[in-house]
């Protein structure tokens, strides 16, 4: 099965241009109907050549990375600490700090014009992510994450830093024996899958944060939930996403810890003599995870049968786009090929084309054949299917995991990173969760109880941060540089700084914990009440009319 990318000119089956290799796309011309790991999308002038992209690979983050070598001697004297804080004191002191000067000085401004997202866009992202906050979740750990991160020059630098990823050294694997699936996951220890479900869960507050569900519910909007009136935030519901603001905050700590990883990255290859040209987390990595956390959720929501409106998908397009200009993003990137969904489209198909593509020196070059199982051992994809396997809330099994993930990404995507087919027990328990998972869309559309809605997006807001600090330890990271790779191979490195669980634990709250559960409680009984009572009716309507036929026919 094949996945439309925007919209196709006709054609027919033998137009289409299945490319292998990234290079072949520089024969290719407008109007042509390509094919890469079966996602089918129109060339034009908005997707990406293989010069825009390489050119964006010996691009950073230049004011970013001087300001952390301002600030640091060295990535390991930056382990620990509130790299944002620490940016901001040297600020404000007065000394030869000026390019850390210039770099507060950069991200304190508003994003330009074209690229600020308005208050009405940022309202209705915050409504949308909240409707569709299962769903969007889902798609960014089993598509942006488990697939997304697992192209070959994204894992290079994942292996460097050990994130989601344990280091290894090439010297020390046997390519002559892979191993197999099930050897690869009996060989992920306890402690490497809770590391990893660890960044899974920061990666996750920081999409919280990006959508607004950093700060509680206050009394006086669930009081307007249960008066039948609209909840709102603060007045200015862009505070939040501009200087100061938590969604900056966290932003602001996201592109510094790209910056140490960069740092760590460069050092380390500088050290190999087979070290690479292009810079690590490049222009292209940037705008690849900032397209990663922007459209593929609507990809999957498209493919999941709730397809989103044009006006929610530009809001939640615009929403990112503002969040990627602090990100560290090119703004003429940004500008270009964040403009509108068609085109943000376009330029996630075709930069995935070119980050997928294998090297030439792969053992497996042909796209969409399996890649070897020594290749799967080197990704994030199963690392992170195992990390969140057998875990509260959901308890899913690894089988059902991989059949999710299967179905996002696709077969043909999904064969290329060497996911093993699923039992159909697996997938019939998917289909159906994902069937059950439809049932609060449909009622809130033809539900007219406004205050239902809001009752449940006022508990989703909440519940879903308080997940992640749960499951987190009872804390909200500060996103902190975590140690480097040390000689040990058994630890891997990535290890939590000493005392930084304490100064990141937050204070829990019994009563408001009981007070969300009741509301939680009270909109699901409310949903089934009504639907029950709906069935019933509809059930004695039509006996009603069953008998009414038939006695119309007896006589």
């Amino acid at each position: 099965m094949s996945f439309p990318i925007g919209c196709l000119r006709p054609h027919d089956a033998s137009e289409i241009k299945h490319i292998r290799h990234s290079q072949e796309t520089a024969g290719l011309r407008t109007g042509d109907i390509v094919e890469f790991l079966g996602h089918v999308c129109e060339w034009d002038k908005d997707c990406i050549t293989t010069e825009i992209c390489e050119g964006w690979r010996k691009l950073s983050d230049p004011l970013c990375d001087n300001a952390l070598r301002e600030a640091f001697p060295s990535p390991s004297a930056s382990v620990g600490k509130d790299l944002l804080q620490k940016i901001e004191e040297l600020a404000s002191k007065i000394g030869p700090y000026e390019i850390i000067r210039q770099f507060m000085e950069e991200v304190q401004q508003p994003p330009p014009a074209g690229i600020r997202a308005s208050e009405e866009d940022i309202v209705l992202a915050q409504t949308f992510f909240l409707d569709n906050s299962i769903q969007i979740m889902q798609a960014l750990l089993h598509y942006s994450l488990a697939g997304g991160f697992a192209s070959s020059q994204i894992v290079r630098t994942l292996e460097a830093v050990s994130y989601l990823v344990p280091h290894v050294r090439r010297n020390n694997s046997d390519t002559s024996h892979p191993p197999s699936i099930s050897e690869i996951v009996s060989s992920i220890s306890k402690a490497s899958s809770d590391r990893t479900l660890t960044r899974l869960l920061e990666t996750f507050q920081f999409v919280l944060d990006v959508m607004g569900c950093a700060s509680p519910v206050s009394s006086s909007n669930i009081t307007k939930v249960e008066l039948n009136e609209p909840s709102t935030q603060d007045r200015d519901v862009a505070a939040y996403l501009l200087p100061g603001g938590e969604a900056w905050k966290s932003t602001i700590r996201v592109r510094l810890l790209h910056g140490v990883a960069r740092w760590r990255v460069e050092e380390r290859w500088k050290k190999d003599p087979n070290a690479r040209t292009e810079t690590p987390i490049s222009q292209t990595d940037l705008a690849a995870t900032l397209a990663a956390f922007s459209t593929v959720p609507i990809w999957c929501l498209r493919r999941l049968n709730l397809p989103p409106s044009y006006e929610q998908t530009s809001a939640y397009l615009a929403l990112w786009r503002h969040v990627g200009y602090y990100l560290g993003v090119s703004p003429r990137i940004l500008l270009r090929y964040f403009g509108n969904p068609q085109t943000a489209d376009k330029f996630l198909a075709t930069a995935a084309l070119h980050l997928f593509s294998d090297d030439p020196s792969d053992p497996s070059p042909t796209a969409g054949a399996p890649r070897p199982h020594s290749a799967i051992a080197r990704g994030p994809t199963l690392p992170i299917l195992v990390a969140v396997s057998n875990r509260p809330p959901m308890n899913s099994s690894l089988e059902y995991n991989i059949a999710l993930t299967t179905h996002l990404l696709g077969r043909p995507l999904a064969q290329h990173l060497g996911l093993p087919p699923t039992p159909l027990a697996a997938r019939l328990r998917m289909y159906a969760f994902l069937l059950a998972q439809r049932i609060p869309h449909a009622f809130a559309r033809w539900y007219p109880r406004r205050a239902w809605l809001e009752k449940r997006r006022a508990v989703m807001r909440e519940g879903l941060m308080r997940t992640v600090r749960g499951n987190l330890g009872l804390r909200r990271t500060a996103f902190r540089p975590r140690t480097d790779i040390g000689e040990d191979e058994e630890t891997g490195g990535g290890e939590i700084a000493p005392g930084v669980l304490e100064e990141e634990r937050i204070e829990t709250d019994p009563e408001r914990t009981k007070m969300l559960r009741k509301m939680w409680s009270e909109v699901w009984k409310e949903m089934v009440a009504v639907c029950v009572a709906v069935g019933v009716v509809a059930i004695t309507l039509s006996l009603i009319g069953l008998r009414s036929a038939v006695r119309y026919v007896r006589v």
